[in-house]
């Protein structure tokens, strides 16, 4: 599947923006409609948010050139919305993965802004060439990679047994599937032969045979259950692996209990939950953790020394990035 590092080029015009700026990094965001895109990721006519992460110079003088009016500069700099000049369209390299916020918009990732251009220069890209852009990488030739949301726990469950392997998943007391709600995923392990434990303070998949089920959270790096002196302590101690689908505020406990554990981990982060964790910041500048980005990398960052936690994407629509640690 693919990684991290593959990109597109794509145009789009913009029509309003938000500048943010600070002395340890700046955000330019822009809201967009999209008139180049990529097969199977963005389309032309999709609206968009754009964002372009630069130093604050270089981004004024960017933000800059897209005003509709020089009398918005004030409120430019003030981080005001202003609107943008209906003549121009940027266009940009971007990270290939496109995500999308709460709301459903795309979000953007620049990694180089290529060109700013007017309505009379000629045009940068062609237009509506499929062929000139990447396909969506899912390691297969199918047709439409991009799958439903409701198939999201089997595309999972399936990727974790191509990527780990069913002899390892079922080390130990197997799989332990933290805030998985509807049990989804641990349905499809088992189905597969794989022993799984669906570890919930809510669980909504009622009684089950197929695995089993712990209706407790996962709070911190998960003592209070490690050291139960009953077969719930034993489940947690001698699992293989730690997974979790979107489990919201279990999502950092998930990677220290893993950590702790000295155990392989899959997570998909989805909500960030500022207000319920506003002690979190980024380990290289110390900033708040409020962006979905930003908590990703947050993630990233717990691994421990000579260590490096690995990304993948999943084909599926939403919040599909994989935060997991390397292969047995």
């Amino acid at each position: 599947m693919s990684g991290d590092g593959a990109t597109i080029v794509l145009s789009f015009l913009p029509k309003h923006f938000k500048l943010f700026l600070s002395k340890k990094s700046s955000l330019l965001v822009i809201h967009s409609t999209c008139i180049n895109g990529a097969k199977n990721r963005i389309k032309s006519g999709n609206a968009a948010l754009v964002h372009i992460r630069q130093p604050k110079d270089v981004l004024c003088k960017l933000a800059s050139s897209l005003l509709q009016s020089a009398d918005s500069l004030q409120d430019m700099k003030k981080g005001c919305k202003v609107e943008a000049d209906a003549t121009k369209k940027i266009v940009i390299e971007a990270h290939a993965n496109i995500e999308r916020n709460r709301k459903g918009d795309r979000l953007i990732e620049c990694v180089e802004v290529l060109c700013v251009q007017d309505d009379s220069d000629a045009a940068y890209l062609p237009v509506n060439n499929d062929e000139e852009y990447f396909e969506y990488i899912t390691g297969k030739n199918e047709e439409n990679p991009i799958s439903l949301k409701v198939q999201r726990s089997k595309i999972f469950a399936d990727w974790l047994i191509e990527t780990y392997g069913k002899d390892f998943l079922c080390r130990g007391t197997g799989v332990l599937d933290v805030a998985g709600g509807d049990g989804e995923t641990c349905r499809n392990l088992a189905a597969s032969g794989i022993p799984v434990t669906l570890l919930d303070p809510n669980p909504r998949c009622g009684d089950e045979s197929a695995f089993t089920i712990i209706p407790r959270p996962l709070n911190g790096d998960g003592s209070d259950l490690i050291s139960r002196n009953d077969e719930i302590g034993n489940i947690v101690r001698t699992c293989s692996f730690i997974c979790g689908l979107h489990p919201d505020q279990a999502t950092e406990p998930i990677v220290s209990l893993a950590i702790r554990l000295n155990v392989k981990f899959a997570i998909l982060p989805c909500c960030v939950m500022p207000s319920l964790f506003p002690n979190r910041v980024q380990r290289k500048h110390g900033d708040p953790v409020r962006s979905y980005s930003a908590f990703c990398q947050y993630l990233l960052d717990m691994a421990p020394d000579k260590e490096e936690f690995l990304v993948d994407h999943l084909p599926f629509v939403g919040r599909n990035k994989v935060i997991y640690r390397s292969q047995p």
